[in-house]
């Protein structure tokens, strides 16, 4: 650390929980596609919004994971540049092998290791930006969305897909019966989402869903969650003192809510469609 600019707590512990991030999501890169039906399924809803009529000719896929949409972007604009960015680099292995296993495919994706809050890309660069829930694990999502639009040409469009807060509402309340601890992260409400879009220069449509998924037990939904390298709870002190005789607690309160086809748990997606305001020129 150069000690003429040491961190300040906080950003010690954004970076902290930055690296965190990407060394769940890296663990997790070989076993994601087997965890990920839910992502897929959103991942379509948000590909199925991409204007018909849309030119692009520069595209970013912002945390693409094992490259699902990177490679439907490609083929979707065939003779764009594809960007496929993500915080964890065995995510990019995964995706390039997948993407460009040949060696020789006509327009390779490219591969850009990064952090979404500061993108190393030039300002005004990109026609198009796709990003399938990415945006719940930017720390700071004012400055995401600022990175956003900074990126974006004017008029340009970006397609986002996220969590609300009803997501893993279930996996909350059963904690919530053993202890005070957080084993759960909190999701924006929309019109927080929406004051930072705006903010930073975007105009914003917002969409809800709510998609419910059944487990048999607290204990197969913590396995999706570390599958998915999905596990990282920010600010959590209670990850490492969690006891087995805590999680047992919390299995029996969340197995109370067992239904004919077992265990409900929600998930609010948000699909959010944006564009860069035109005239907006940021440096």
């Amino acid at each position: 650390m150069n000690a003429l600019h040491p961190l300040t707590s906080q950003q010690d512990s954004a970076l902290t929980l930055r690296t965190r991030i990407a060394r769940a999501f890296g663990r997790s890169a070989s076993s994601y596609d087997n965890h990920a039906g839910l992502q897929r399924q959103v991942a379509d809803s948000l590909l199925a919004m991409l204007p018909a009529h849309e030119h692009a000719t520069q595209v970013l896929d912002l945390g693409c994971g094992t490259g699902y949409c990177s490679a439907r972007l490609r083929q979707r604009f065939p003779e764009s540049v594809v960007v496929a960015l993500d915080l964890a680099l065995p995510m990019l292995t995964v995706a390039n092998r997948q993407l460009n296993f040949d060696g020789a495919a006509a327009t390779p994706v490219r591969m850009l290791c990064a952090d979404a809050q500061a993108l190393p890309l030039k300002s005004n660069s990109m026609d198009l930006l796709f990003s399938s829930l990415a945006l719940q694990w930017c720390n700071e999502p004012a400055t995401a969305f600022a990175e956003i639009n900074r990126v974006l040409k004017p008029g340009a469009v970006a397609l986002l897909s996220t969590l609300g807060p009803a997501t893993l509402q279930e996996l909350r309340e059963a904690w919530a019966a053993v202890d005070a601890n957080r084993h759960s992260n909190e999701f924006l409400p929309a019109a927080q989402l929406q004051q930072a879009a705006e903010a930073a220069g975007l105009k914003m449509q917002l969409t809800t869903k709510i998609s419910v998924r059944y487990y048999d037990s607290l204990l197969a939904l913590a396995h999706e969650l570390k599958g998915l390298g999905a596990n990282v709870v920010a600010h959590d002190k209670a990850e490492a003192m969690t006891t087995p005789s805590a999680f047992k607690a919390a299995a029996a309160a969340f197995a109370r809510g067992r239904q004919s086809d077992g265990i409900p748990v929600h998930w609010e997606i948000f699909s959010l469609f944006l564009r860069k305001k035109t005239g907006i020129n940021p440096a």
